[in-house]
């Protein structure tokens, strides 16, 4: 073959491999491209950061971790449930009143309302009845006959009848003494268009913009009730009637600004500039925050609807968390990091002292009960951050020997049981901090503890599925569905526990 022959041979092998090179390189970057439906960019806003997942093996339940839950994993298609594909600022539990809805051919069922009727002394079937009140209430030697003839025996009655209730005694019906013979009875209003009915349902506020929905928890129907505008909420508290909000965000200034406002008022409140930290009592009726001065921090009980409001604590020290019980007590701890022990304090805010419970643990985080008897608290060591009891009572501890933090916990109204959303695997000892900053996100299963025995049940585990970090867990009125935020995307995400 000549020389030239060869030589156009080769160049065409090599051109021919560069064009295919170069078009199997452009069909896969354009398979990478981002697509028209990809999250938006506010779907993935997280102050903490959203972080990276955790290093996860081709079967991301692995039997020889010590964290993973024991048994049998069930299928958890079923369980969860993810209620919003955007993200929220914060939930609320509450119960929304509407109409009943009937089904074709149905009629309101209309319950008869108590009215207060006069007896009428016109009528035999009347005078009958005021004979029996007589009867009933006079201490007659002989009982009137009850046969609706008023006779003499019944004018006599009438006077002592009259005398007895300080009427004028004339013996007669008169429209004084009418008013005390009458009787209840029922009848339908037939004002009455619809049947109302109590329905348990939950309420949110959209990170983006600040707008509240609501969710019938039966049928799931999601709707708006508020789109007043405020632009990227960190944090929202709901008071007790889940119409007054605390809104909490980051202002152009680089200030942290918290706004109260009520559904239906023309105007809101603001807080003082800058707040650190913020709880709401049990009940949903106060809330305390603390800031700081040129002393320290002062903490202050705020309440819902009112202007009130009491200055309760004064420290040197600026890093703490509060938290509530139920009888309205306050509870503070330390700023946890797993460089320093943290520590415990009640605080009476009558007395405005506080009083130390437990402390010298690293890393320490808390969640009271809702009775303040006991305290859900993590441990940084060096496999993690392990989670234990203390009675506050008997002044003791338990290791309940699971890997987990508190924020990432609620206590059932027993006082006794906790759910958790605990890690499937854990990552490095630098607890809370790495999971705070959002260096470590966690991908959990969701268990039940009973502080008293320290047995464990597995409710479901999200690795089957989608991966989830739960993190602001509350529960329903009957303790049957779990609802917690996923702190990958701040999405709202409901766990049946039935």
């Amino acid at each position: 073959m000549p020389k030239k022959t060869i030589t156009i041979f080769i160049t065409t092998f090599i051109l021919v491999g560069i064009i295919i090179l170069g078009v199997y390189f452009w069909i896969n970057k354009k398979s990478d491209s981002p697509k028209n439906n990809t999250t938006p960019w506010y779907q993935n806003f997280n102050p903490f950061g959203t972080g990276s997942n955790i290093p996860q093996t081709e079967d991301p339940v692995d039997p020889n971790n010590p964290n993973q839950p024991e048994g049998p994993v069930e299928n958890i298609l079923s369980k969860f449930y993810q209620i919003t594909d955007f993200a929220i600022a914060g939930a609320t539990y509450t119960e929304e009143t509407r109409p009943i809805v009937l089904k074709e051919g149905e009629t309101p069922i209309q319950e008869p309302e108590p009215v207060k009727i006069i007896i009428s002394a016109e009528t035999k079937e009347g005078r009958k009845e005021i004979q029996t009140i007589l009867n009933e209430t006079l201490s007659l030697k002989t009982p009137l006959v009850v046969d609706g003839v008023f006779g003499k025996k019944v004018t006599e009655a009438l006077k002592e009848f009259q005398k007895l209730n300080n009427l004028n005694i004339t013996g007669t019906i008169n429209d004084e003494t009418a008013l005390y013979f009458s009787k209840t009875d029922k009848i339908i209003n037939p004002l009455i268009k619809n049947q109302y009915e109590q329905v348990p349902s939950i309420r949110f506020v959209e990170r983006k913009n600040g707008h509240i929905y609501k969710m019938f928890l039966d049928t799931k129907i999601k709707d708006k009730i508020s789109n007043s505008t405020i632009p990227s909420i960190y944090e929202a508290f709901f008071d007790n009637t889940s119409k007054s909000v605390i809104y909490r965000y980051l202002s152009e200034d680089k200030t942290i600004s918290s706004f109260m406002a009520t559904l239906g008022a023309q105007k809101g409140e603001f807080l003082p500039p800058n707040i650190s930290d913020m709880s709401v009592s049990k009940d949903k009726t106060m809330f305390f925050y603390l800031t700081e001065n040129s002393n320290g921090s002062i903490g202050t009980v705020g309440y819902f609807g009112l202007l009130k409001k009491d200055l309760v604590f004064n420290s040197p020290f600026t890093e703490w968390t509060s938290s509530w019980s139920e009888n309205q007590k306050l509870f503070l701890t330390t700023k946890p990091s797993y460089t320093l022990n943290g520590s415990m304090f009640s605080l009476n805010t009558t007395t405005k002292t506080i009083s130390k419970i437990f402390g010298g643990i690293a890393g320490l985080t808390t969640l009271i009960n809702n009775s303040g008897s006991s305290v859900l608290y993590s441990n940084s060591t060096m496999t993690g951050p392990k989670l234990g009891i203390f009675n506050i009572n008997e002044y003791s501890s338990k290791d309940l020997e699971t890997y987990g933090l508190p924020e990432k916990c609620v206590w059932s109204k027993d006082n006794i049981n906790v759910y958790c959303a605990v890690p499937n695997v854990i990552t490095g000892n630098q607890y809370p901090d790495s999971w705070y900053q959002g260096l470590i996100s966690f991908t959990d299963y969701f268990i039940k503890i009973n502080t008293s025995t320290g047995n464990k049940t597995t409710i479901a585990n999200s690795a089957l599925g989608t991966p989830v970090d739960g993190t602001y867990l509350f529960l329903d009125k009957e303790e049957s569905l779990l609802f917690f935020t996923n702190k990958k995307d701040s999405t709202l995400w409901s766990l049946d526990l039935k």
